[in-house]
């Protein structure tokens, strides 16, 4: 690393310290207060950490839902490697990943993305200020700021490199140069991946299918050694083509079981359950941004913020920016990103509208699987994106000598009006008392004024350094403003919203859980359930997700005593709780015991099947109907079964339960189906006494094994073969093309010598 891109480097890093200050130096502010925010993310990066330095990869989570594929809900993002930092960093004192460390690393995710987008920037050949300019407002403004997923986050933070490797594709002078190049774009596209974001993933392949057909046609975009016979749109094919297949291949090991989990998986919209591979119907993709929400490009608080429905992100990165990105398009019209970059930003406005939109329907219609990103606000990422680089062009153009007012003779005048209808905006309800203006929307007008005054100092000569340093403080002062992520402690404990509290206020219940013999499941029965599983190492029915495997659902909405079926011995319950007889209570909750819970495990000699999977659920309720002797399966065994053999007592017990691997012995009077209370699900592999063994689903949801009469050691292990599959193409994919990246530096050098 040069000195200079040192200098930048940690410049970028004090920025982001300095902008963060409240949430890295403070315990008065915090990203950790939301359920969603500290039940899912917090609490899926807690157990992924426990569960490394227990030993275990953790492809399986058995603390929540009853057990499900933690590899196959993409959002929890296991197989990022920058999420290895966190496993670096100690518990704290209550014996869970530190929620200081948490928002260390989301600053950490907002320094790379800054970085990414200052290396893009330059590699457009603007200067450092430019890119300095261009990595604030796209990390610290815009989409990217108010992001409160890490997953969602990690996946942002990769366009500016995938852009900055298509670039020099079409820049190199060989073909090979250039589909290696194809193929850096598509390891970070494999990255953000890995990192979760699938919505932003299918946006950042949107990015690169139209920037290479747009570059693809220009002469100045084309490898010198491309044959002179080859089409553009062939051209344009080989490099999607290799960037896709690069960036499928990188991602694999995450797709793979993602893909596998999806078939088998429902999710949610409002009052809606679907199966997660069906396509959304058109109808219930509500959330869109109003089409007077285009004013949030200027007013972060336009119309009082209803700028649209459901969830709604604003692409606010500040006056002084907006400013930048108009003057960028206007002095660089003629650059062909910046063409590029001003279509998207009005492509991506459009299809923010929804079903207000005509491009987002023609999308729907022809984007294979872009259905899933079904909230149409958050293409205002790619807009973000977009304006972050004209903004850097318009810096470029500012800062020049040259620059003066003079040249900018309609701009000038525009500016006078915004600011004389800023001023009227002020004045009347300062003399009359009415119409009342939001304070917000008062701030942004300021802003107007300090920027006016910031552009006309500037085009008068002054672009030195003190000028350059207003300009990026300018630009923080604002975005900082609107920074409202963080939330104030105090307030969400003295309003009781503090999730997070509200989680850790179960330690000492988790603790006398933790203390009677197992294994056994709680049930948490509160309005937005903590996730005292994952955090806490608590087997549960339930937990934080986006979605859930289906037969589980099924089979927990409509079994007669799936609770019991489930081996819930426990029910954890807020403390204001009427029922008496709790068996623990302390300030916040008591736990009641179940006495008609299951085990987890025991042998049954009767089969019965019945096809349908509605049916069979059915069945389980049936008067007579008796699980704990009969076994439902949708097709026979593969053997028969013995019918029960003396009073021997029959036994099952738990002697391993780790998070990928269970082994049980199990005592059978005479063959018999061991029925364990397990969900059931491909990729588990079972063996009997050392030889492999078949999983049947019993009862719709649950894991049979056939056992033999007398002495049975049952393992079952998670080794799923998409994992399996996905780490090779990963592996390969990120070595080989990593290394034909230094066989190519090491060739090149050898020429110049």
């Amino acid at each position: 690393m040069s000195r200079a891109m040192a200098k930048s480097a940690f410049l970028l890093l004090l920025i982001m310290v300095l902008f963060y200050w409240k949430i890295l130096f403070t315990g008065q502010f915090s990203l950790l207060t939301e359920s969603e925010g500290v039940n899912q993310a917090y609490a899926w990066y807690d157990y992924w950490v426990s569960a490394l330095r227990q030993g275990a990869f953790p492809l399986w989570d058995p603390y929540t839902f009853s057990g499900h594929p933690f590899a196959g809900e993409m959002q929890t993002a296991i197989f990022y490697p920058l999420n290895v930092l966190l496993a670096l960093v100690p518990f704290n004192h209550d014996g869970v990943l530190s929620p200081r460390w948490y928002q260390a690393y989301v600053v950490l995710g907002h320094f790379l993305a800054a970085g990414f987008m200052f290396a893009l920037v330059r590699e457009l050949g603007l200067s450092r200020l430019s890119a300095l300019i261009g990595g604030v407002c796209f990390s610290l403004g815009g989409f990217v700021a108010w992001i409160g997923w890490p997953h969602m986050l990690e996946s942002s933070i990769w366009l500016p490199l995938i852009f900055l490797f298509l670039l020099r594709a079409f820049r190199a002078e060989t073909v090979r140069g250039a589909l290696l190049n194809a193929s850096g774009s598509g390891l970070c596209l494999g990255l953000s991946i890995l990192a979760g974001g699938l919505h932003l993933v299918m946006m950042q392949g949107l990015v690169i299918v139209s920037a290479v057909a747009f570059l693809a046609f220009y002469p100045e975009y084309r490898p010198a050694s491309l044959p002179q016979h080859w089409k553009p749109w062939v051209w344009a094919a080989l490099v999607i083509g290799v960037a896709a297949a690069a960036g499928f291949a990188a991602g694999a090991v995450q797709l793979l079981p993602s893909v596998e989990y999806s078939t088998r998986a429902v999710r949610w919209f409002g009052a809606s359950v679907l199966p997660a591979a069906q396509k959304i119907p058109y109808e219930i993709s509500i959330e869109k941004v109003s089409p007077h929400g285009v004013m949030m490009f200027l007013l972060f608080f336009a119309f009082n913020g209803n700028a649209g429905v459901g969830e709604v992100w604003n692409p606010y990165m500040g006056v002084f920016p907006l400013l930048l990105a108009v003057m960028g398009i206007r002095r660089h019209w003629d650059n062909v990103c910046v063409r590029y970059m001003a279509g998207l930003t009005v492509a991506a406005f459009l299809v923010s509208l929804g079903s207000v939109s005509f491009l987002h329907g023609l999308l729907y219609m022809f984007v294979p699987y872009l259905w899933m990103a079904r909230e149409a606000t958050r293409f205002l990422y790619l807009a973000s994106f977009a304006m972050a680089i004209l903004a850097a062009f318009g810096a470029e153009t500012l800062f020049a000598a040259a620059a003066q007012s003079a040249s900018w003779p309609s701009l000038d005048r525009v500016l006078n009006w915004v600011v004389a209808a800023g001023a009227v905006a002020l004045a009347i309800p300062a003399v009359f008392g009415h119409p009342e203006i939001h304070p917000w929307n008062s701030f942004s007008i300021l802003m107007i004024f300090a920027s006016y005054g910031l552009f006309r100092y500037i085009t008068a000569g002054h672009n030195g350094r003190f000028a350059r340093f207003l300009a990026v403080a300018l630009i923080l002062f604002d975005l900082n403003s609107f920074d409202w992520t963080a939330r104030n402690t105090t307030e969400a404990a003295r309003t009781g919203t503090d999730q997070l509290q509200r989680l850790l206020s179960c330690r000492a219940a988790a603790a006398f859980l933790k203390s009677q013999p197992g294994p056994f499941r709680v049930e948490v029965q509160a309005s937005a359930p903590p996730n005292i599983g994952d955090v806490f190492g608590i087997q549960t029915t339930g937990g934080g997700a986006v979605t859930m495997l289906q037969d589980y659902n099924r089979f927990r909405d409509r079994a007669a005593h799936a609770t019991d079926l489930l081996n819930v011995r426990y029910f954890l319950r807020p403390a204001s709780a009427p029922e008496p007889g709790p068996v623990y209570m302390d300030a916040a909750w008591k736990i009641y015991g179940n006495a008609q819970a299951y085990p987890r495990a025991w042998v049954v000699h009767e089969t019965e099947t019945e096809a349908s999977p509605g049916k069979l659920i059915d069945r389980l309720g049936a008067p007579g109907m008796d699980p704990r002797r009969v076994a439902l399966l949708s097709a026979p065994l593969d053997v028969g079964l013995e019918p029960v053999r003396g009073v021997d007592r029959e036994d099952a017990i738990f002697e391993v339960y780790q998070p990928n691997k269970l082994e049980v012995a199990v005592h059978a009077q005479s063959r018999g189906l061991l029925v364990l209370s397990e969900n059931f699900y491909p990729g588990w592999q079972a063996s009997v006494n050392g030889r492999p063994a078949r999983i049947y689903e019993v009862d719709g949801a649950l894991r049979g094994v056939v056992v033999n009469a007398g002495e049975n050691r049952v393992t079952l292990r998670y080794a799923p073969r998409s994992v399996h599959v996905g780490a090779v193409l990963t592996l390969a994919t990120f070595g080989g093309v990593l290394l034909a990246f230094i066989l190519h530096g090491r060739h090149a050098r050898q020429l110049s010598a």
